[in-house]
């Protein structure tokens, strides 16, 4: 299977703490976390397919949403 977008991404190094209620609930593990920075590589027609897929009406504000609102696979690469 392949993927429909990369992305450039560092380990989260920083501690994070889930807050709720403005309390903190705990501690976050980062082994599994990463900052996604980019540059964002979509496919050609995987890019197509989102913005057809969310159309011009969506509430999209960043392009993790996108990804998720589309479905789209998207590859990490940590330099």
């Amino acid at each position: 299977m392949g993927t429909d977008v990369t992305v450039v991404a560092f380990p989260v190094i920083d501690t994070c703490k889930e807050v709720i209620d403005g309390l903190v609930r705990r501690t976050i593990p980062r082994d599994t976390l990463v900052d996604a920075r980019g540059p964002w590589v979509f496919q050609r027609e995987a890019l197509r397919h989102a913005l057809d897929r969310v159309g011009t009406g969506a509430d999209i504000s960043n392009l993790i949403e996108l990804c998720l609102a589309a479905r789209l696979r998207v590859r990490v690469r940590i330099p």
